[in-house]
C-alpha cells in the first residue's frame, strides 16, 4: 500500500511541479509588489526577458529561417512563375473582353489619385522627351537623318518638281502675285522713284545726251528713221490734210498774204486757191521718192543738234511738273508693253526650262559653286539647336504628349486587343515575368537587406501583448506542454514508487 500511496505523492507533486512551472513561465503578466517589496519569480519568465527573447526569435529567423538567399529562392520559385503568369494573363484577358475604355480601367485602379497621376504622366513624358531631343547624340542623329533625306531629295531631277502639284501651286501663287505687284501703285511709285534718281544723277555729271545715250542706240535709231522714210513722208502727207491742220496752213496762207504782200498785190490774192497750189505742191513734195531722202537725213540731223544739247540746261528749263510728266509715260510704257503678264509668264518659263536642263537640283547647286552640302549642314544644325531651346517647341511637345494620351485613353481596352486573340496575354505575361525576374535577380537583395527580416519579426513580437503571445505559444505547443506536464507526474510516480523501494533495502 505504501508503494502505491508514494507512487500517487509522488506523480501529483510531479505534474504540479511541471504545471506550475509552465505557467510561471508567462504568469504573472506584469511585476508583483507587497508594500515595497517585490514578489520573486514576477512577472513570468517569458513577460520578464521579452525583448530578448524577441531579438534573438528575429535574428534566428532572419539568420537561419528567412534569409536573403530562401526569400530570393522562393520569389524565383516555378510555383511563383506560374502563379504570376496565371494571374497577369487573367487580368489581361479581362481587360480584352472588358467595354471600358483604358481610361476606365486606370480609374477603377487609382481612383481619387487619378487626375494627379494623369498630370504627373503628361509632365513626366514631355520633360522626358524635351531632355532627350535636348541630348547631343539625339540632335546629332536628327541632324544626320534631315542632311540625308535632304540630300536625296536634290538628287531628283528638276523637271520631277516642276511636274508636281505643289510646285506649279506655287508657280501660279507667285504668278499672280508679281502681276498684282506690278499693276500696284506701290511697284509704280518705286519705278518712278528709280526714274527720278537716275536723272538727278545724269544732270550732277553735266554731260550731253550723246555722252549718256549708248551710240548704237542712237545709230540704230537713225537706221530706223532712214528705213522708215517713205512712211515719214505719207504719214505727214496724211497729217497735213487732216482738218484742224489744213486750217491751221491755211490760216498761215492768208496771214502771210495780208502781211508780206503789198495791200494792192494782196487784193488780187485768193487765199483758198494759194492754199490749194500750196497743198498740191507739199502733196508733189512728199510722193516724189528723191524727196524722202531728204526728210530722213533732216530728222537725223535734228536728232544729232538735241543729242549735243546738256543733259543739265535741258532738265533745269522743265518743270518739276514737266519732268514727271515725261516719266509718266515711260513708266506705263515699261509697265504695259516691256513688263506685260506675257513678259513675266514667259520669263518664269525660260527660267524653269533652264532649271529642267539639268539631271538633278544636286548639279545645278554645283554647276553655280555654292557650297551647298557645308551651308545645308550649317542650316540643320542650327534650326534644331533653336528648336530644342524654344519655348514654343517646349509647348508643342507638351501638347502633343497631351494629345497622345489623350488618345491613348479613349481607346477601348477591346480595340487594343482586338483579332490578337491569346497573343496579348501571352505577351504581357511574359514580359511582366522577365521583369519581375530580373527584378528579382537584380535588386530583390538589394531590398531584402533593407526589409531586414530579423528586425521587422523582433518589432512584431515585441508589439504583442504578452497574454496574446501566450495564446500563440500555447496554440502552436499545447500538445507538447500537456506531455511535459504527464511526463512529470509520471516521473513524480517512479520517484514515489523508488523512494520506499530504495528504504527498504
Amino acid at each position: 500500500m505504501k508503494f502505491i500511496i508514494g507512487s500517487l505523492i509522488g506523480a501529483v507533486i510531479g505534474y504540479i511541479t511541471n504545471w506550475l512551472a509552465i505557467k510561471m513561465l508567462f504568469r504573472p503578466h506584469n511585476e508583483i509588489r507587497l508594500f515595497k517589496f517585490k514578489v520573486p519569480f514576477t512577472p513570468g519568465l517569458i513577460p520578464k526577458e521579452k525583448s530578448r527573447i524577441a531579438k534573438s526569435v528575429g535574428e534566428s529567423i532572419g539568420q537561419h529561417l528567412l534569409t536573403k538567399e530562401t526569400i530570393m529562392e522562393s520569389l524565383c520559385s516555378e510555383d511563383m512563375n506560374k502563379q504570376l503568369d496565371s494571374w497577369v494573363q487573367s487580368k489581361v484577358s479581362d481587360m480584352g473582353n472588358s467595354e471600358n475604355v483604358v481610361e476606365d480601367e486606370i480609374k477603377s485602379l487609382l481612383g481619387d489619385e487619378y487626375c494627379a497621376f494623369l498630370q504627373n504622366t503628361n509632365n513626366n513624358l514631355s520633360k522626358l522627351l524635351i531632355e532627350y531631343i535636348n541630348e547631343e547624340d539625339v540632335k546629332q542623329g536628327i541632324a544626320k537623318y534631315a542632311y540625308a533625306q535632304i540630300m536625296l531629295e536634290l538628287k531628283v531631277k528638276p523637271q520631277t518638281i516642276c511636274e508636281s502639284e505643289l510646285y506649279n501651286s506655287i508657280k501660279n501663287k507667285a504668278l499672280n502675285m508679281v502681276i498684282e505687284y506690278k499693276n500696284s501703285e506701290e511697284f509704280y511709285k518705286e519705278i518712278q522713284k528709280i526714274l527720278k534718281d537716275k536723272v538727278a544723277q545724269l544732270v550732277v555729271l553735266d554731260k550731253n545726251f550723246e555722252e549718256v545715250i549708248p551710240s548704237t542706240m542712237i545709230s540704230n535709231l537713225k537706221v530706223y528713221v532712214y528705213g522708215k522714210r517713205y512712211n515719214i513722208a505719207m504719214e505727214i502727207k496724211k497729217t497735213m490734210k487732216e482738218e484742224k491742220n489744213s486750217q491751221k496752213l491755211r490760216k498761215i496762207v492768208g496771214e502771210t498774204i495780208s502781211t508780206k504782200l503789198s495791200p494792192m498785190i494782196a487784193m488780187f490774192m485768193n487765199v483758198d486757191s494759194v492754199y490749194e497750189k500750196v497743198a498740191i505742191g507739199i502733196d508733189e513734195f512728199l510722193d516724189d521718192t528723191k524727196n524722202h531722202n531728204d526728210i530722213a537725213l533732216i530728222i537725223n540731223d535734228i536728232i544729232d543738234k538735241l543729242l549735243k544739247n546738256s543733259m543739265s540746261t535741258v532738265f533745269s528749263e522743265l518743270p518739276g511738273e514737266g519732268i514727271d510728266d515725261g516719266i509718266e509715260p515711260l513708266i506705263n510704257l515699261f509697265t504695259t508693253k516691256v513688263v506685260d503678264e506675257k513678259f513675266i509668264s514667259d520669263t518664269f518659263d525660260k527660267l524653269e526650262g533652264k532649271f529642267n536642263k539639268y539631271m538633278s537640283i544636286e548639279e545645278l547647286l554645283e554647276k553655280i559653286g555654292i557650297d551647298y552640302k557645308n551651308e545645308i549642314e550649317k542650316f540643320i544644325k542650327n534650326r534644331i539647336e533653336a528648336m530644342a531651346k524654344s519655348n514654343s517647341a517646349k509647348i508643342k511637345i507638351t501638347e502633343i504628349v497631351s494629345v497622345m494620351i489623350n488618345r491613348f485613353l479613349h481607346m477601348g481596352t477591346k480595340s487594343i486587343f482586338n483579332g490578337k486573340g491569346d497573343k496579348i496575354p501571352q505577351s504581357v505575361s511574359k514580359v511582366a515575368l522577365e521583369l519581375y525576374n530580373k527584378f528579382v535577380e537584380n535588386k530583390s537583395a538589394d531590398v531584402i537587406e533593407v526589409l531586414n527580416v530579423a528586425k521587422i519579426v523582433e518589432d512584431k513580437i515585441n508589439e504583442f501583448d504578452v497574454a496574446f503571445s501566450e495564446k500563440i505559444i500555447l496554440d502552436i505547443a499545447s500538445k507538447e506542454l500537456r506531455a511535459i506536464t504527464w511526463l512529470g507526474a509520471l516521473l513524480g510516480a517512479i520517484m514515489g514508487l523508488l523512494s520506499p523501494v530504495l528504504g527498504s533495502l
